[in-house]
């Protein structure tokens, strides 16, 4: 028997996994960590607290499989963070991740201009503050003493490979999503360079995910016991790897996640690019690609309801599953309630760090469990926003649902009501950290081509959109499309008084 294990470095957690060659589930562990937000707009994480998670859990997992068994290691890690570090790989700065909006000034100033444009077509990454194109030019005009003293700006996954094995490395995936890196020249893009102020030099070494390693720093191969040299695979991003673990890599097959945010994605073999710049295109492998649509607001938008709108004692004693069963007793469509979802201002389809929450229709009738479903609704709807655009490049017949919103039926069906589509849900644990193990398997052999993971995930129940129900959203469906176009002024006026107050 072979053991592999896939690791994923998320947003609020980190997860670990060890299975066989045949997929089976040996042991896992999980670890949260602190976001932590000193002021409006910053949303940052200690490097070091993510490593000693990672740490912690792998050396868990270790514990209760056989090592000597073990042969591959790949790592999955979140998209968009960006630190700098001196010349002996210590931080000069928090790990600034996805949900960080200080740049938004320079988003807007390549936006729709003929630098972005370029940028945009070569890198893929649509230009937004979540990119760390847009961080770099930050921390070079806001801390310029501190810009001037970094040797190299670098990602989570990149903190995480030099403190294993000493060398500055990224995978193409992860690079893929910075706005720095050309996804089809497989090199650092020097228009994007340029805009931000630094040289090839202070980034890592571009390498496929499928990148090996083997000289674990002779500290850690001593605490985890490993008598051998395991492979080490620098894996991709967290989201590609969600399709790959989800077995979505297929034409007609998308995968959609919602775990605090949200996306939807398709794989293809050649990039596609959204003329309009409201989807992005990442590398999965050096030849496989992912478009699709990113989201602020999936899970944390559920969150901020039940944190603000309930008591502590119900919060305490009500599951989100029995919660749910109460919002079934709400029709769909939630009596004419409609919600806007941009709590965090929002990325795609409208790529705008100052867009706003919305509720509208709102009527004397309607109860807190009005409110809830309509929450529920405004995140399916803007899924829907998504795949919409995704279609423009092919049919998705078929959805693979991850994220931990997977653990409630009640809003599978609603989503494949809302979506008009199959919805899947696989056994598999964890789609990102399923992927690392897949990818994992292919760098040794075991899988040969990807579409072999199929013969390794078994669907644990689909969900077909029910056509009675999937009509009583359409009218709500209509406003919520053009809810933003109608806002987005008002929205900057409102972004503008936060600022003077």
């Amino acid at each position: 028997m072979s053991i592999f294990i896939g690791v994923d470095i998320g947003t609020t957690h980190v997860k670990v996994l060890a299975v066989t060659n045949e997929a089976e589930l040996l042991a896992e562990e999980k670890q949260s960590y602190a976001i932590d937000q000193p002021q409006d707009g910053y949303c940052e994480q200690d490097a070091q607290e993510l490593f000693n998670a990672f740490l912690y859990t792998f050396k868990k997992v270790l514990q209760n499989i056989d090592v000597s068994q073990l042969q591959a290691v790949c790592f999955s890690t979140a998209y968009h963070s960006i630190m700098a570090v001196d010349n002996e790989g210590r931080p000069l700065t928090k790990l600034i991740t996805w949900a960080d909006t200080r740049s938004v000034a320079y988003a807007k100033q390549l936006q729709h201009t003929a630098l972005g444009k370029i940028i945009f077509q070569h890198t893929g990454t649509p230009l937004h503050p979540m990119s760390p194109l847009c961080k770099i030019a930050w921390l070079r005009d806001k801390l310029p003493e501190l810009f001037s003293q970094a040797h190299k700006f670098i990602s989570f996954k990149e903190y995480l490979w030099y403190q294993l094995f000493g060398v500055y490395c990224v995978d193409y995936s992860v690079a893929s999503a910075s706005g720095l890196f050309n996804i089809q020249q497989l090199i650092w893009e020097e228009e994007a360079l340029r805009f931000c102020g630094i040289h090839a030099e202070q980034l890592s070494r571009p390498v496929s995910p499928l990148h090996t390693a083997t000289g674990l720093r002779q500290h850690y191969r001593e605490t985890w016991n490993l008598l051998k040299d395991v492979t080490f695979v620098i894996g991709a991003g967290d989201g590609a790897l969600a399709n790959l673990g989800a077995g979505a890599i297929t034409p007609g097959v998308a995968a959609l996640t919602i775990g605090t945010s949200g996306a939807i994605r398709r794989v293809s073999n050649q990039p596609v690019l959204d003329e309009q710049g409201r989807l992005f295109t990442y590398l999965l492998t050096d030849h496989l690609y992912v478009q699709g649509g990113a989201m602020n607001n999936g899970g944390i938008a559920l969150q901020w309801f039940v944190q603000n709108f309930l008591t502590q004692q119900e919060t305490e004693e009500e599951s989100i599953d029995l919660f749910f069963q109460s919002v079934q007793k709400v029709p769909a469509g939630s009596d004419g309630l409609v919600f806007l979802p941009y709590l965090l201002g929002e990325r795609a389809p409208v790529w705008d760090a100052e867009a706003k929450a919305v509720f509208i229709g709102i009527k004397s009738s309607h109860t807190r469990q009005h409110f809830m479903r309509a929450v529920i609704e405004g995140i399916c709807f803007a899924m829907r926003q998504l795949l919409q655009l995704l279609e423009t490049a092919g049919t998705v017949e078929t959805i693979y649902a991850t994220g931990g919103f997977t653990r409630s039926p009640v809003w599978l069906q609603m989503l494949a009501d809302i979506l008009h589509k199959k919805i899947v849900l696989s056994s598999t644990a964890d789609a990102s950290a399923m992927g690392a193990v897949f990818m994992a398997m292919h760098a040794k052999g075991v899988i040969r081509k990807w579409q072999d993971v199929h013969r390794l995930l078994t669907c644990e129940k689909a969900y077909e959109p029910r056509a009675a129900e999937s009509g009583l959203y359409e009218t709500n469906i209509r406003v919520f499309g053009h809810l933003y176009e109608k806002l987005k002024d008002d929205f900057v006026l409102l972004s503008r008084q936060e600022k003077n107050a």
